[in-house]
C-alpha cells in the first residue's frame, strides 16, 4: 500500500523502469498526499493496466505501449477503491468502492466510466465472481 506510487519493472530484473506518483486530487476536489494503489489489473487484447486509486476514487487506464511517453486516462468514480473484476465479456472492469457503498463500471473499450451503481450495504472488496442466471444471463456478484 505504501508509498503512494506505481512502479513499471523490466520482467526478468525487476529494475524499476519508471515511477508513478497516485499523489493528487480526490473526487471530492480535495488533496491527498498518500492514496494507496488498491489494485492493478491487465485489459485483454491491449497493453493497458486499470489502476485503482483508492482514497482517490480515480481509476486510472494507463497505456503502456511505450513506456518512455507513458498515456494515462483518468477516471473519476467513487472514493475507496479495492479490487474488482471483469464482466463475462472481458470489456467491462467492475470495481467495489466499499465504504462509499459504490461498485464503479469502466467501460475499457471507450475509457469512460459506464456506470457508477449504488449498493445496500458494502460491496464487498474482492474479484467478486462471474455466473449465468437462468432469467437475468451473465452476472457479475460481488
Amino acid at each position: 500500500y505504501w508509498p503512494p506510487q506505481y512502479v513499471i519493472t523490466e520482467g526478468d530484473t525487476l529494475k524499476p523502469l519508471k515511477i508513478m506518483s497516485t499523489r493528487g486530487m480526490t473526487v471530492d476536489g480535495e488533496y491527498h498526499p498518500e492514496p494507496r494503489v488498491a489494485s492493478i489489473v491487465a485489459t485483454e487484447g491491449k497493453p493497458e493496466w486499470v489502476v485503482n486509486i483508492k482514497e482517490t476514487g480515480m481509476i486510472r487506464l494507463v497505456d503502456y505501449s511505450d513506456i518512455k511517453n507513458l498515456k494515462e486516462t483518468t477516471i473519476e468514480s467513487a472514493k475507496f477503491l479495492h479490487d474488482g473484476g471483469w464482466d463475462s465479456t472481458k470489456r467491462y472492469f467492475l470495481v467495489a468502492a466499499n465504504t462509499s457503498n459504490k461498485v464503479a463500471v469502466v467501460d475499457t473499450k471507450t475509457g469512460k466510466l459506464a456506470a457508477l451503481v449504488d449498493t445496500k450495504a458494502r460491496a464487498h472488496p474482492g474479484r467478486g465472481a462471474n455466473f449465468v442466471h437462468p432469467t437475468f444471463g451473465p452476472v457479475w456478484a460481488t
